[in-house]
């Protein structure tokens, strides 16, 4: 259990492919009410390359995202806008944990997480960037030299690895310079 905004968080489970495309949804939306359409191509834009999830699945969850008063249609318009209730939704969606963040379906969850951190209150993004910096830590820690992965791969497997270390201490860089970005608006503010 965690808390946002003085509220109960009763959700901490980590986050699922519905969760993804509720994220995904209702951040658009905030953004600008969007037509279903829209929504559809906001969640494949969204969730990138890596994982793209069947449109009947997206427009079930926008049924349902509906159905739950998280949306509303725009009056006199195909457009859908996100609700009072959508937004505590999106806020918790934001403030809920990634399974494993740096496999490739977590990879997913930190780009929709980031692309709508900027809605949640600063001390929830605080949170979220270093939780995940946390997670890229302890990567880099476990894939050292000694990582029982580089004596079973070839010269070639050991520079993808040591391609994969470079890449997790890059992100770890730009988080932290995200970090340091939130933690001055947090003493500003």
């Amino acid at each position: 259990m965690g808390f946002i905004e003085g509220r109960t968080i009763l959700n901490r489970q980590a986050m699922t492919a519905r969760d993804y495309i509720w994220l995904a949804v209702l951040g658009a939306t905030e953004r600008a009410p969007l037509s279903m359409d829209d929504a559809m191509q906001a969640v494949a834009t969204l969730t990138g390359p890596a994982w793209a999830p069947v449109t009947q699945l997206v427009f079930d969850a926008i049924d349902e995202m509906l159905e739950d008063g998280l949306l509303n249609p725009v009056e006199r318009s195909m457009r859908l806008a996100i609700t009072g209730d959508g937004r505590r939704r999106l806020h918790d969606l934001v403030a809920q944990p990634l399974a494993s963040p740096l496999s490739t379906f977590g990879q997913v969850g930190i780009r929709l997480k980031l692309a709508f951190l900027d809605l949640a209150p600063p001390v929830v993004r605080r949170r979220q960037i270093d939780a995940i910096l946390r997670s890229c830590d302890c990567e880099i820690a476990s894939r050292t030299a000694s990582c029982p992965a580089w004596a079973l791969n070839g010269p070639l497997g050991r520079v993808w690895l040591d391609h994969q270390v470079d890449a997790l201490e890059e992100m770890a860089e730009v988080l932290r310079r995200l970090a340091r970005a939130e933690g001055a608006s947090l003493t500003e503010g």
